[in-house]
């Protein structure tokens, strides 16, 4: 999909405190062998602050740095992998409520982590049809603290889970960086791999998350996982490649690379190696420091990488991402100015 005059012009993040893998180790959090072969230092935990309430912060600093009035915006689209707050209630009315927003209408996403970006994809459709929206706002926030799931190692290995919360501001006016192409694909074959044997109706409400179990389960009944794995990889190039070509360039000219904060080899094997991108292009050394952000990895590493000022005006940035589903995307930003909030 390529949008006709789509802009980020602001960006924003909640990042609660940092807990290092060493600490982890040393209170039986974490295993020092999975550490030393994911490469992932530390992550950010958030204790008992609610997730809509990090959204709300991380919404607040978007705002101001696009220069726009909350009564602005036309729509939100809030995303989130775990649970927001109350069974049956909803965040977007509680997210537009604390912002002062007006008039505006609100979606939510429920995509896992590729949350942002299928978000993105969604304001491609809601701006063609109607002229008269020209901003948007992109929510995502998760806390996952919970005895449901281990964030250390009940994710996979090489994964670690943080909570965060992003922001992004989208405008069809300008910005600092052009939407050039955003894309998916669902590979429903491998839906299976994130459900494992677990019902698909809870009545007890005690589930337990356990990603490693349900992966194991579906490489036994149904593909090896070193099968599944290939698959996923060349899905995940494949639908890179897509953008690009729409975006006009080739991986050459990408300046800087956005996947999941996820270990070292995961990051190569999944993203880096089938496309040839060298790990220096890569968000990786920054993602390693503060875990897997749910939805937020992208907008975090985004709001990294323009505030230190590694890109500027010109340079191509790749974002691509996996999720339950199974999901496959991408999309292509290009550096149009220097964010002013730069340091």
């Amino acid at each position: 999909m390529r949008p006709k005059d789509l802009y980020i012009s602001g960006l924003g993040a909640y990042l609660p405190e940092r807990m290092s893998s060493r600490r982890a180790i040393e209170l039986g959090l974490y295993d020092e062998t999975l550490m030393l072969d994911s490469g992932v230092t530390g992550t950010l935990v958030a204790g008992d602050t609610p997730p809509v309430d990090m959204a709300v912060s991380a919404a607040r600093s978007a705002l101001k740095r696009a220069g726009c009035e909350a009564s602005a915006v036309d729509f939100l689209i809030h995303s989130c992998v775990f649970r927001q707050g109350p069974t049956m209630w909803y965040p977007g009315g509680y997210v537009l409520r604390e912002l002062g927003c007006e008039d505006a209408a609100a979606f939510e996403v429920r995509q896992g982590c590729n949350g942002m970006l299928a978000a993105l994809e969604l304001s491609v459709g809601q701006f063609a049809a109607d002229s008269d929206r020209t901003t948007a706002l992109l929510t995502t926030a998760d806390n996952f603290a919970s005895p449901q799931g281990d964030r250390w190692q009940g994710y996979g290995p090489g994964t670690v889970i943080g909570d965060a919360a992003s922001a992004m501001v989208l405008s069809t006016a300008g910005g600092i960086a052009r939407v050039r192409a955003v894309n998916q694909c669902v590979l429903p074959e491998f839906e299976g791999l994130h459900r494992g044997a677990e019902p698909l109706f809870d009545a007890s409400g005690r589930e337990t998350i356990d990603m490693v179990a349900r992966a194991r389960h579906f490489g036994r009944t149904n593909r090896p996982l070193t099968e599944v794995n290939e698959v996923i990889a060349e899905r995940q190039a494949d639908v890179v490649r897509r953008s690009l070509k729409e975006a006009g360039i080739d991986v050459g000219d990408v300046a800087r690379a956005i996947y999941v904060n996820q270990g070292q080899y995961l990051v190569g094997q999944f993203f880096l190696d089938p496309l040839g991108l060298p790990e220096e292009k890569s968000t990786w050394d920054f993602g390693r420091t503060v875990g897997h952000l749910a939805a937020s990895d992208h907008v975090v590493a985004l709001d990294h990488l323009l505030t230190t000022g590694q890109v500027g005006p010109g340079d191509h940035v790749l974002l691509a991402g996996a999720a339950p589903g199974f999901v496959v995307s991408s999309a292509v930003l290009t550096i149009t100015e220097n964010a002013p909030w730069a340091i």
